[in-house]
């Protein structure tokens, strides 16, 4: 009789458990909306982010967003709205979600007070194997990245590493430096293709995937163009286990330990050691101080000015041993390749798609020959061509940018955010969002929605009376019409190099890429899809919002040479 008492009893409490089990997240849920909705109703100039309702504590919102972050934020901006911050939480992390395309422009022009340095720190301890004390010491310069520091700062100018980067970067991948390094490309891929195919006649040579074409060819031409051609003779095989490891960016950014993917971590030791191996031997066969006027834009043990004054620089910083240089240089060729080399895949997959717009485009690269030549920066002016480009980075770059008020509290709109607390914008839903993009005049209709790709989608006819200011613009004529590329109205919606004075310092570069591989293939070469009618090629969305979107699956194709167009 006991025993039954007692498993009546226990029976009793385990269900009176699992009552608690199921409802208490109900009442979580219904309580943090009550909250969320008379967040919402505030006025005034000092008004708190409303904190998206959630169902379980402590871990808030972390399972949707890790387990599918692409889906958690898009429901939850067409569910709750994108005029309004949105503040999201996991476990005692807290981050300020932002989508208004006029709050972004805000924090872009806040660039004085709005740092992206907690971003910058987490990507050189978690993903660049950066040792601590050179992580301290990025965490330590509290300069800015203007010319002046920081009122307040006593951070030395020979350590302001944040300052040197920027600036270096900026200097370097601007003007005649930048125009030397796009012709330098251009040259290079077409020396490597030309010995690619150099003993295969005018046959067709069938490759299993474009991706990884594109991946080993763009980025060979990357690397020797920025870091020299020594780099690639001393370490064969760095362009594979840089795409070992990159491939893996995503698990890195989520801080996945060594024995849960001990392949990554082992490519990711064997391009820093090659990195390093490559330092030691340029700094011995060349003097990195050599960046004046005079100096060549190009030697072949560091390649550029921009590699040398990096070096020059950081040799002057203690903290920035050879680990931390190698460190630096890991992050730079992720920069230039990781999301360039996807977005030229997809950039030449839309014109093997569609052999109309493939023509057009031809037409566009054949006007910017001269004497056989392809004129890199006429190439990069060229309507069609930059609207495709543009139409690419939009639908297939997936970032967030962070930023976060290092001193003292940021007003957005209205909207009080605590000093210290990220904001994170995402380029995906400001590319997706139809009535921003309506109200800026853009193409959004049944033929044109803003999931599928549209060549046009940038472009307006001169004839439209469009006299709207600040436009990117260029003009082609034909018979029928003239027209221009144009990104009037779009600031804060057309976001992949992100904005304000940390907008991506390579954006100019890497649209000469992407341009530049496209005409070098399609005006030497013969190159056609071998399963045109197969369904189309889909995005990745597990790298949300790490950056470009690579295809899921692979594209089949052949190429042969062809005669060189005069």
């Amino acid at each position: 009789m006991r025993i039954l008492t007692n498993y009546d009893t226990a029976l009793m409490a385990f269900g009176l458990v699992a009552s608690l089990l199921i409802l208490l997240p109900m009442l979580i849920l219904a309580a943090s909306t009550m909250r969320f909705n008379i967040t919402i109703t505030q006025k005034g100039d000092s008004k708190r982010t409303p904190t998206l309702p959630y169902m379980l504590p402590f871990i808030f919102h972390g399972v949707p967003l890790i387990c599918d972050p692409a889906k958690f934020i898009t429901e939850i901006l067409m569910r709750y709205g994108w005029r309004r911050p949105l503040r999201i939480r996991v476990r005692w992390l807290q981050y300020i979600i932002v989508a208004n395309p006029s709050h972004i422009q805000t924090i872009f022009k806040s660039s004085k007070q709005l740092t992206s340095k907690p971003a910058i720190l987490h990507s050189l301890k978690h993903i660049l194997k950066s040792p601590a004390h050179a992580v301290a010491f990025y965490a330590a310069d509290n300069s800015g990245i203007a010319a002046s520091p920081r009122k307040g700062s006593n951070i030395k100018h020979h350590n302001r590493i944040n300052f040197h980067q920027a600036h270096t970067v900026h200097e370097f991948l601007s003007g005649q430096h930048l125009t030397h390094i796009a012709d330098r490309y251009l040259t290079i891929l077409q020396r490597n293709l030309s010995s690619l195919f150099a003993s295969r006649s005018d046959d067709w040579v069938e490759y299993p995937d474009l991706y990884q074409f594109i991946q080993i060819q763009a980025t060979k031409a990357s690397i020797e163009t920025i870091m020299g051609s020594k780099i690639l003779e001393i370490n064969p095989n760095i362009i594979d286990d840089f795409w070992e490891f990159d491939n893996n960016v995503p698990q890195f950014l989520k801080c996945l330990p060594r024995w849960m993917m001990p392949a990554p971590f082992k490519a990711r030791d064997r391009v820093h050691d090659s990195i390093k191996k490559w330092h030691a031997y340029a700094h011995a066969h060349s003097d990195c101080s050599r960046i004046s006027a005079n100096d060549p834009e190009w030697e072949p043990f560091f390649g550029t000015k921009m590699i040398r004054a990096r070096q020059n620089y950081m040799l002057k910083m203690k903290p920035l041993d050879a680990d931390a240089r190698a460190s630096e240089d890991l992050g730079l060729m992720m920069a230039s390749n990781g999301n360039a080399v996807p977005c030229i895949f997809w950039f030449i997959y839309e014109a093997l798609r569609h052999q109309s717009l493939q023509e057009q485009m031809v037409a566009e690269v054949t006007s910017c020959m001269k004497s056989g030549e392809l004129d890199i920066t006429s190439l990069s002016a060229q309507p069609l061509l930059q609207s495709v480009y543009a139409e690419v980075l939009r639908l297939r770059i997936a970032t967030g940018v962070a930023r976060v008020s290092e001193f003292g509290a940021f007003n957005l709109d209205g909207y009080h955010i605590k000093e210290g607390q990220p904001i994170i914008i995402f380029s995906r839903p400001a590319a997706l969002n139809e009535e921003t993009w309506a109200r800026a005049g853009k193409s959004v209709s049944e033929t044109a929605p803003l999931d599928e790709f549209y060549a046009e989608r940038f472009l307006v006819s001169m004839g439209d009376g469009d006299q709207r200011k600040n436009t990117t613009s260029s003009t082609s004529a034909s018979a029928e019409t003239k027209y221009s590329f144009s990104l009037n109205g779009l600031a804060g919606s057309w976001i992949p190099y992100g904005g304000g004075q940390r907008m991506c310092p390579g954006r100019h570069l890497a649209k000469g890429e992407m341009i530049g591989t496209f005409a070098v293939l399609f005006t030497q070469y013969d190159i056609e899809l071998t399963a045109p009618h197969s369904p189309k090629i889909e995005s990745d969305l597990k790298w949300f919002p790490v950056g470009a979107l690579p295809p899921v699956g692979k594209v089949p194709f052949r190429i042969r040479s062809r005669p060189k167009l005069d």
